[in-house]
């Protein structure tokens, strides 16, 4: 009996998809061609009990929807630090409805990817799945959401899961310089880490989650969004949400400045310099924007190049080692957070820190050029137009600030807004960083780092 080798299989392999496209052409060929729908406008709907709809239909085959509640870490009273942290790590656990096999079973079956993400103010969950699975993967949703058992014994077989994300976040201090530059600018709210402390976790049980949930998971704190579905469908999908009526204030934040420093023996420094920046809604939110493409941010849209900003180029020369610096820039609902990021040599990092500080006192006092501006614009208008370029960037873009998600869903006037920011207003922006309160945070070896008050001298 003849063998039939590996190369006879692979042959008909590749020749059946060529008949089946051929054939499927040919077929395309003989009716008339039709054109893709276009996008639909964004459409917002309020609901009775405070619940906000938002959708935009691009008729994608995929469907997503997140259910964004506006409770992050700073909503985490006196004992609760740590919550919010496991509440994504505990999200896919039992709810009344499914168990925590049913859930993973039911999502798989149907295709769909759940995600859930938090910031300081807010917990995402990201719904990805085909249009004709729909109905099941927001029933899931609607679960997770709204009706979770946290069962004790669920919880104390997932505390790992806390125990791993704070390995890994101890491994990265990216991430860490990020959480201590929060706690040294803000006196409360604000300042709560994104992640569990250490001396926290295993006092976060089933009743703490439990009366966080029931203080800011509540039906106006809820906002759905949806990319690629109809948005009285979304409206109807509401029903599977049922949060309890509730008017949960937020503590406001207070910005005062301070300085906190972890020293070890690393000698690769993370240090980050903040002043305060701009609220979602506050006139300055796109300035702050267009002020952190000025200074340069992180990334390069050149091949091959890097620390191609003006602060880079004007400090970075100062390091006899290699160096990186960049702005960043976070807006929350009531406040904003400013600065700048410096990874340096340990020999390095002052230098480098006080040329941050003479820039920005430069720039205040000699104004900034026509050209600089237009620049930054354009810079600033790339940066948005890629974080919308895909519909999951969209959904997230819109559930920031569902206020506002008319600019986020219409680039052209997003960009004509962006434009019309007088260079006035820039000035003023960089005046405030220049004469506010600063903050500074730091990370690594820091016997050649000057204290903040000496830095600005």
């Amino acid at each position: 009996m003849a063998n039939v080798s590996l190369r006879n299989t692979s042959n008909l392999l590749t020749i059946l998809p060529k008949r089946y496209a051929s054939a499927a052409a040919a077929a395309q060929a003989k009716e008339p061609r039709q054109l893709a729908p276009s996008r639909e406008p964004l459409r917002v709907t309020k609901l009775e009990n405070g619940t906000v709809v938002a959708s935009i239909e691009n008729h994608s085959p995929v469907t997503r929807i997140a259910a964004v509640v506006n409770a992050g870490s700073r909503d985490e009273a006196a004992g609760q630090q740590g919550v919010a942290h496991a509440l994504r790590a505990f999200s896919s656990l039992a709810t009344r409805n499914y168990s925590q096999f049913g859930v993973s079973r039911t999502l798989n079956q149907i295709g769909a990817e759940l995600s859930v993400n938090g910031t300081r103010e807010q917990t995402v969950y990201l719904l990805e799945n085909t249009r004709n699975q729909s109905d099941r993967a927001v029933d899931v949703l609607g679960e997770i959401v709204s009706r979770p058992e946290l069962r004790r014994w669920e919880i104390e077989d997932n505390r790992h899961r806390l125990e791993f994300d704070l390995d890994v976040y101890d491994e990265q201090p990216e991430l860490r310089i990020s959480d201590l530059i929060h706690k040294a600018s803000f006196k409360n709210a604000l300042s709560n880490s994104l992640y569990a402390p250490r001396y926290n976790v295993d006092n976060i049980d089933c009743e703490t989650i439990r009366q966080f949930r029931n203080r800011t998971f509540t039906a106006n704190n809820l906002s759905l969004v949806g990319v690629g579905i109809n948005h009285d469908q979304l409206v109807r999908y509401a029903e599977f949400f049922r949060l309890p009526a509730g008017n949960a204030t937020r503590q406001a934040a207070k910005y005062i400045g301070g300085e906190i420093r972890d020293e070890n023996l690393n000698e690769l420094v993370h240090l980050a310099l903040s002043s305060e920046g701009a609220s979602l809604g506050g006139k300055d939110f796109l300035v702050s924007g267009i002020v952190a493409h000025l200074f340069g941010t992180v990334g390069s849209r050149i091949n091959y190049s890097s620390n191609n900003g003006r602060l880079a180029r004007a400090v970075l020369g100062q390091a006899a080692n290699p160096a990186a610096v960049s702005a960043f820039n976070a807006n929350y609902t009531d406040t904003g957070l400013f600065g700048f990021h410096v990874v340096a040599n340990k020999t390095d990092v002052g230098k480098i820190a006080r040329g941050v500080f003479a820039e920005v006192a430069k720039t205040s006092k000699n104004g900034v050029l026509a050209e600089e501006v237009n620049a930054a614009k354009n810079s600033l208008k790339s940066a948005l137009a890629f974080s919308v370029e895909n519909s999951s960037s969209l959904v997230e873009a819109i559930g920031q600030n569902v206020e506002h998600s008319n600019l986020y869903s219409n680039l052209n006037e997003l960009f004509k807004a962006v434009d019309a920011v007088p260079a006035s207003d820039i000035n003023a922006f960089v005046k405030r960083l220049a004469t506010g309160k600063s903050s500074l945070a730091a990370i690594g070896d820091l016997s050649e780092l000057p204290r903040l008050e000496e830095l600005r001298d």
